[in-house]
C-alpha cells in the first residue's frame, strides 16, 4: 500500500513538479512525505594539480569549493523549509532532510522506509545542451530502486487515468500492481494496452491484468495494438494520464539502452510516468 512517499527535490523546475505530484498524491491517499535534498559531496573533489602546483593555487581552489558548497547547502535548507512549510499548511505530515554524498545513493538510503519515491525527470544533472536528458540522477534511481519511481512531467496536471502498458514480464506485473492500487483508491479508470505482432500473444499478457483486476474490484478497459510500443504509448497517452510500465520493457530489465522503450517514453511524454524496477 502506497501510505509513505520520498519526495527528492533540488533547484530545477522538474523538481518543483515533482513537488506538486508528491503533495497531490498524499493528500489524496492521507499519506506522509519525506523530502529530501541532496549536495553532491563530489563537487567538494580537488582536481589533479601536478607537482609544481603553488601551495596558494591548491588552497584557492579548495576555498572556492568550499564556499560553493556552502551556498548549495544554503539553497538546500531553504528550499526544504519552504516545501516543509507548503507541505504542512496542505495538512500532510512531513519531514525534512538536508543530506550529502552521492545524490542517487542517499536518495534510495532514504527511501528504504518509504512506499514510493517522486522525483523530477530532467533534475540538476540533466545533460547539458539536450533539454530531454533523464541525468544521472535519475537513471540510477531507477536501476536500483526497490519501491515503484513517479517521475514528474512537463507541468502539474491532476491525475484522471492510468494508462498501463503491459508486457507481461515481472516489472510490468509489479507496475500493475500498483497501477490498480491507484485506480482503487483515487477512483481512477485504468486503460491496459499491450503491444506485440501477435494478437493471440496481447491478449494472453491482458488475461493476467483482466483477472488481477476483476479479483480487486476493478473495471478497466484492456488493448491490443501493433507498433512501437512507445510510440503507441505515447500516442495513446492524454492530458492526466499517469502512464505506469515497468522499467526496461521485455528483455531489458537490467540494462538503460538508449531507444529502449522506457527510455523513449521519459524522453517525450508530457505525462508523469510511473515505473517498476
Amino acid at each position: 500500500m502506497i501510505q509513505s512517499i520520498l519526495l527528492a527535490i533540488d533547484m530545477s523546475p522538474s523538481g518543483k513538479v515533482a513537488s506538486q505530484y508528491a503533495v497531490d498524491m498524499a493528500r489524496k491517499l492521507q499519506g506522509a512525505v519525506h523530502v529530501v535534498y541532496v549536495t553532491d559531496s563530489r563537487l567538494m573533489e580537488l582536481g589533479f594539480y601536478g607537482e609544481d602546483a603553488r601551495p596558494e593555487m591548491i588552497e584557492t581552489a579548495l576555498r572556492l569549493k568550499r564556499e560553493s558548497q556552502e551556498q548549495l547547502e544554503a539553497q538546500g535548507e531553504r528550499l526544504l523549509a519552504s516545501m516543509k512549510a507548503e507541505i504542512e499548511a496542505s495538512g500532510i505530515e512531513c519531514r525534512s532532510e538536508m543530506l550529502s554524498g552521492v545524490p542517487a545513493v542517499r536518495i534510495l538510503d532514504a527511501a528504504v522506509d518509504s512506499d514510493l519515491i517522486v522525483m523530477g525527470r530532467r533534475g540538476e544533472s540533466a545533460g547539458l545542451g539536450d533539454s530531454k536528458g533523464l541525468g544521472e540522477v535519475v537513471e540510477r534511481v531507477l536501476r536500483t530502486a526497490e519501491q515503484p519511481v513517479l517521475l514528474a512531467g512537463a507541468d502539474f496536471q491532476d491525475i484522471s487515468r492510468i494508462l498501463l502498458g503491459f508486457d507481461g514480464t515481472k516489472p510490468a506485473r509489479e507496475a500493475m500492481v500498483y497501477a490498480i492500487e491507484l485506480a482503487q483508491r483515487l477512483s481512477l479508470p485504468v486503460v491496459a494496452v499491450s503491444v506485440h505482432h501477435d494478437d493471440a500473444i496481447a491478449r494472453r499478457r491482458l488475461s493476467t491484468v483482466d483477472h488481477y483486476a476483476e479479483t480487486h474490484r476493478i473495471q478497466i478497459e484492456t488493448e491490443v495494438r501493433k507498433g512501437d510500443p512507445a510510440d503507441v504509448l505515447l500516442e495513446m497517452a492524454q492530458p492526466g494520464d499517469l502512464i505506469t510500465i515497468g522499467a526496461f520493457g521485455d528483455g531489458r530489465i537490467r540494462e538503460w539502452l538508449l531507444g529502449s522503450t522506457t527510455e523513449a517514453i521519459l524522453r517525450s511524454a508530457e505525462q508523469p510516468v510511473l515505473l517498476h524496477r
